[in-house]
């Protein structure tokens, strides 16, 4: 946010052109390093070379080495002042919004005196503006018309010449000047850290430019509700891990900070027991980018083409952080390598090195794979670093069957003279997963529309909203829905056990 300027008068806003002359009328007058040793404590700064000491340099004031910084900088470039660079760009990473272009270069000015940090940079009409890097307030005041004003935390603040800064420690504000004192052109590289992003970002616009395009025609899926962890049922184990895992670390990353936060999972377990399911209520919960795709799905019969899939899909899903990825069948690319499949083992080694760069990184972003068939797997996507947390997702226990029951029946006409617990048992006794759950009810629905004649007046065009109305699933209808799953899962039919995915 810009918070309005102190002075708002309109010949504040100096052009690109005018901006220019008033700085090079300026330095003409003042040329000779000599004037320095009247004001900066005696020393002689002429000669000095680039090699000498850094607290010789700093010598001059903190003003006259911004001036001579604002007669460099364009807008894309950023000025950072403080102690450490490291912390100077932490602080900057909380107010990153507040710049609306890509940062072309950094320069970073040390600086002790003072307890704090700053960021300057010129925005796209050449206006300056400051960035309060601090937990606290900074005083601003305008020296013609001794205005004060306040600059909140990580907020934004244009800033004209003379305008003068109140910071901690200082025995006198710094002053936003035209010019330095005299011309620091030869000594920014002593008092002045340096970084050119100018050929990454020429790379990274055009990579930007390529993903707008492709979006032209890519069409997007609207999800009509969000599932969360109250739609998951029989997991309360599995739901607690994944919050102390890796929701609280999504929703509270400063609190993290000190740990070694896991980026990789692995869930477990036998089919239709809502691994996706649960990722899906994870995702949503903290509010997070959801990837959601098949092992498979990102095999190409061009070589090369995988791996490249792979690229762009961890650097979309880092774009968008806080992200989740979940890998549905991990063992279809993290199966255990050898043998003469060499495309397959090049795209494993592919993901592991995305997983181990993650893991470096420290990106707001999880992988989380999944599959019925652990010991596939290669040990090396397995390994600290990687996928190296395993959670089993378990077939539910009775109470879990009945959350899961009730969750999938809430909306459905049940009759009141179902005998529901001796229902659920039953399902229990023959170890249901989520899905089975689920394929019972939705069974038992369509046997009770045949059962009703719901189906014959569809087909002859007599239904009515009466009809839907008075329709009631018996417990007869349950009791053919479970025969017909029995039979399935023994095979009389090709459909197996499982088979809907939560």
């Amino acid at each position: 946010m810009r918070i309005n300027p102190i002075n708002n008068t309109i010949t504040n806003y100096q052009t690109k052109t005018n901006y220019q002359k008033s700085h090079a009328n300026q330095n003409n007058n003042i040329t000779d390093l000599g004037l320095l040793n009247k004001n900066y404590n005696q020393i002689n700064f002429k000669g000095i070379p680039a090699k000498d000491s850094l607290e010789m340099v700093l010598k001059i004031p903190l003003e006259d080495r911004l001036a001579s910084m604002f007669e460099k900088v364009e807008p894309g470039d950023l000025i950072l002042v403080g102690k450490e660079l490291s912390e100077a760009k932490n602080k900057m990473l909380k107010s990153i919004d507040n710049i609306d272009n890509i940062i072309s270069r950094v320069f970073f000015l040390p600086e002790h005196k003072y307890r704090g940090y700053l960021g300057f940079f010129t925005d796209k009409d050449w206006n300056k503006e400051i960035i309060n890097l601090n937990d606290f307030e900074l005083k601003l005041m305008d020296s013609k018309t001794i205005k004060t004003d306040y600059l909140t935390p990580y907020d934004t603040y244009y800033i004209f010449d003379d305008d003068l800064i109140a910071l901690p420690g200082a025995k006198e504000p710094v002053q936003i000047k035209a010019a330095p004192k005299c011309d620091l052109n030869g000594f920014r590289k002593n008092f002045c850290k340096a970084v050119d992003f100018t050929k990454m970002e020429k790379s990274e616009i055009e990579k930007i430019n390529k993903k707008m395009l492709s979006q032209l025609t890519r069409e997007t899926k609207e999800v009509s509700s969000k599932v969360t962890f109250k739609d998951v049922g029989g997991q309360d184990e599995l739901i607690k891990e994944l919050k102390r895992s890796i929701l609280y670390p999504l929703k509270y990353p400063d609190m993290y900070e000190s740990f070694d936060v896991n980026r990789g999972f692995i869930l477990y377990g036998p089919p239709g027991t809502g691994k996706t399911h649960i990722a899906r209520a994870l995702a949503n919960e903290a509010d997070a980018n959801f990837v959601s795709l098949n092992g498979l799905e990102m095999e190409s019969k061009w070589v090369g083409e995988s791996e490249e899939n792979w690229r762009n899909l961890f650097e979309e899903a880092k774009e968008k952080q806080p992200s989740i990825i979940f890998i549905d069948e991990v063992d279809a690319i993290g199966k255990s390598r050898g043998g003469n499949d060499v495309h397959g083992d090049k795209t494993l080694n592919q993901v592991l090195t995305l997983i181990s760069d993650l893991d470096q990184s420290k990106d707001n972003l999880f992988v989380i794979g999944a599959t019925n068939n652990f010991k596939s797997l290669d040990k090396a996507l397995t390994r600290s670093g990687r996928l190296s947390k395993h959670i089993e997702v378990k077939l539910p226990d009775q109470n879990g069957v009945k959350q899961i029951f009730d969750i999938h029946s809430k909306k459905k006409p049940l009759d009141r003279n179902i005998d529901k617990e001796a229902l659920i048992k039953k399902l229990y006794d023959l170890r249901t997963s989520g899905s089975d759950i689920r394929y019972v009810i939705n069974e038992a629905h369509i046997i009770g529309y045949d059962r009703a004649g719901i189906h014959d007046k569809m087909e002859n065009g007599t239904i009515t909203g009466k009809d839907k109305r008075n329709f009631k699933i018996l417990q007869e209808d349950f009791d053919k829905a479970i025969e017909k799953f029995v039979e399935t899962r023994n095979g009389t039919e090709a459909r197996p056990i499982g088979f809907n995915k939560v």
